[in-house]
């Protein structure tokens, strides 16, 4: 049929046609080599609802292409899995939105519960490097693969994961952070080799407030952290160690909304 016919049948303008032409998404069955005209076949026109309906949920012509060579068992496994990216995000944008209001309201309360708990002394491998905000995800992902081998070794995990922001990471400036596990005590430098080092903390407490996967994305974690230095100051608390993010549970399987993660300061009174 000729464009125009397959336009009114898909409902595709000619724009939208010319445009899923080029990109190789909609391609036209024949193309007549004398004036150009462009001609589609009947098989064509549920690709072409498809690209609408996909289009549809906003996703980009990239992911279109991959759904429609896709065989049909995985079109909608692919399209799950895209709207579940979709849904992430949007619950990220969520919390961002929260953060972002309780910065713009003056003396808004804040809506994040801290509370404390006493911590035994601790001894953790760990690894340092200086990153940037985006490179967070990265560093804590192949540090804790680097790492789990040494606390395997060394009698296994004796604590969640545990990533230590030595000084502040934002968009102005680059920070030193470190990621560790948590080892049984009587673990000594001498028994770490590689890129290892051990960290020994003393018994102490912790103020913390407990975020979902979904608040773990930067910037909006930056409220978790506000929320529990304005808590230690209102208590008249003064943060005796850096400030750091604990992983209590799995982060990548975990869904946006399910608690993950504490963001803790240990305190002295």
């Amino acid at each position: 049929m000729s464009s125009g016919t397959f336009s009114r049948r898909t409902r595709l303008s000619s724009k939208a046609l010319r445009l899923y032409a080029e990109s190789g998404l909609l391609p036209p069955a024949h193309v007549d080599a004398r004036n150009g005209y462009r001609y589609y076949a009947d098989e064509q026109v549920a690709d072409a609802r498809l690209i609408i309906l996909l289009r549809g949920l906003d996703m980009p012509l990239d992911t279109v292409a991959r759904v429609l060579v896709a065989d049909d068992g995985e079109r909608a496994d692919l399209v799950a899995a895209y709207w579940a990216g979709v849904e992430a995000t949007v619950l990220a944008q969520r919390h961002l939105v929260s953060y972002v209001m309780s910065q713009l309201a003056e003396g808004k309360d804040q809506l994040m519960n801290v509370t404390t708990r006493a911590c035994d002394a601790r001894t953790y491998v760990t690894e340092r490097r200086r990153v940037s905000p985006e490179e967070i995800p990265d560093f804590i992902q192949s540090s804790c693969a680097r790492l789990a081998p040494v606390a395997e070794r060394l009698g296994g995990w004796a604590g969640p994961l545990t990533t230590i922001y030595r000084s502040p990471v934002n968009d102005e400036t680059d920070g030193v952070v470190e990621n560790g596990i948590p080892v049984r005590d009587g673990v000594t430098p001498d028994d770490v080799d590689g890129a290892a080092e051990l960290l020994v903390e003393p018994v102490g407490e912790e103020a913390f407030t407990r975020i979902t996967q979904a608040q773990v994305r930067y910037p909006q974690i930056l409220q978790a952290y506000d929320a529990v230095y304005a808590w230690l100051a209102r208590e008249g608390l003064t943060p005796s160690l850096p400030p750091r993010e604990i992983y209590f549970a799995p982060f990548d399987a975990a869904h946006p909304e399910a608690e993950v993660c504490d963001v803790a300061v240990p305190f002295t009174r």
